[in-house]
C-alpha cells in the first residue's frame, strides 16, 4: 500500500478518492493528524493514479469531481465545488509548516517592506554579503543573510510561494532541524559561489529555494514511499527556469550561480540523508 497525496481538507481529499474509486483505481482515507492521506490499495496503479492526480491538482472543480461522490454512493461527505477558496487559508497556510518555515516566510516579509520603504539600504546593509576580502569572521552571519534580501514584488512573491510549500513539506515530515541544515548549507553554498563567480551585490532566497528543490526531488527518487517528494513534471519545470537565467532572456537580474550551486547542495544533501537511511518522521 502507498500513499499518493497528502490533504488538509477533507472534502477535497474524498473528491478524488471517489472519483480515483470511480475509475477503478481502488483506495482508501487515512487520517493522520490534521491531513487526509489518500491510500493506494494497489501499488500497480501509482504511475496511473499520479496521472490522475495531476489532473485534479490542476481542476479540483472540474464537473467529474464533483459528480464521483454521488455516481459512488458517499453522499455522506458531498463535495463543494468551493472547497479550496472556501477552507480556512490561515489554518492552511499554519498547517502546511513549522515554525521555521514560517519565520524565514515573515523574516523575508518584513525585511522588504523595510527595503521598499528606504528603511534599508541593500547595498549597504548588514545582512548583505561581505564587499571586502579576507572575510571578518566576526560577522559570519553575512554568508547567510543575503537570501533575506528582495529586490521587487516579482522576486520575493516566486521564492516565498517555493519556499512555502515545499519546505513546508520537509519540515512537517521530517522535522524543523532536518529543514535548518538544509537551509543554512544551501544558503552557504549557494551565497559563496554567487559571490566568487560574479561579485558581492545580490540577494534573494532563491538559492534555498533551488537547495530544497533538489534536495525533496532526489530524495523522493530514492526513497519511493517517502512522503517527502516532487513530481518530474515540476522539477523540470524548475530546471527550464534555471536554464532561460543562464541563457540570458529573462527580463530580470537572476543570480544564476546561486541556482545552480543551491540545486547541487540539495542534491549532496539528499544523497547522504538516502545514504545514512535518515526516514521521514
Amino acid at each position: 500500500m502507498i500513499t499518493l497525496y497528502q490533504f488538509q481538507n477533507e472534502r477535497v481529499s474524498q473528491a478524488l478518492s471517489d472519483y480515483l474509486n470511480k475509475i477503478a483505481i481502488k483506495n482508501h482515507i487515512e487520517q493522520n493528524g490534521e491531513d487526509f492521506l489518500i491510500r493506494l490499495e494497489d501499488d500497480a496503479q501509482h504511475s496511473i493514479a499520479q496521472q490522475e492526480l495531476d489532473l485534479f491538482l490542476k481542476n479540483p472543480n472540474a464537473n467529474k469531481y464533483l459528480s464521483a461522490s454521488w455516481q459512488t454512493g458517499t453522499t455522506d461527505r458531498p463535495h463543494d465545488p468551493h472547497a479550496f477558496a472556501n477552507s480556512n487559508f490561515m489554518a492552511n497556510f499554519i498547517q502546511h509548516g513549522g515554525i521555521l518555515t514560517h519565520s524565514i516566510f515573515f523574516i523575508c516579509i518584513v525585511i522588504f517592506v523595510g527595503i521598499y520603504l528606504q528603511v534599508i539600504d541593500p547595498t549597504q546593509s548588514i545582512l548583505g554579503f561581505y564587499h571586502t576580502e579576507p572575510f571578518d569572521l566576526l560577522q559570519f552571519w553575512r554568508f547567510i543573510t543575503p537570501v533575506f534580501l528582495h529586490f521587487s514584488v516579482l522576486h520575493i512573491t516566486f521564492n516565498l510561494l517555493w519556499w512555502w510549500q515545499i519546505a513546508g513539506i520537509i519540515e512537517k515530515r521530517q522535522g524543523t532541524q532536518r529543514l535548518a541544515f538544509i537551509f543554512i548549507f544551501s544558503a552557504f553554498i549557494s551565497n559563496l559561489a554567487q559571490y566568487l563567480l560574479v561579485g558581492p551585490n545580490f540577494g534573494g532566497l532563491s538559492g534555498v529555494v533551488y537547495g530544497i528543490v533538489g534536495y525533496i526531488w532526489l530524495y523522493g527518487l530514492l526513497n519511493k514511499k517517502s512522503l517527502v517528494n516532487l513530481s518530474n513534471a515540476m522539477f523540470i519545470f524548475l530546471m527550464a527556469w534555471l536554464v532561460l537565467g543562464f541563457v540570458n532572456i529573462l527580463p530580470i537580474n537572476i543570480a544564476n550561480y546561486a541556482h545552480l550551486a543551491g540545486l547541487i547542495s540539495g542534491l549532496i544533501i539528499a544523497f547522504i540523508a538516502s545514504a545514512l537511511k535518515l526516514k521521514d518522521l
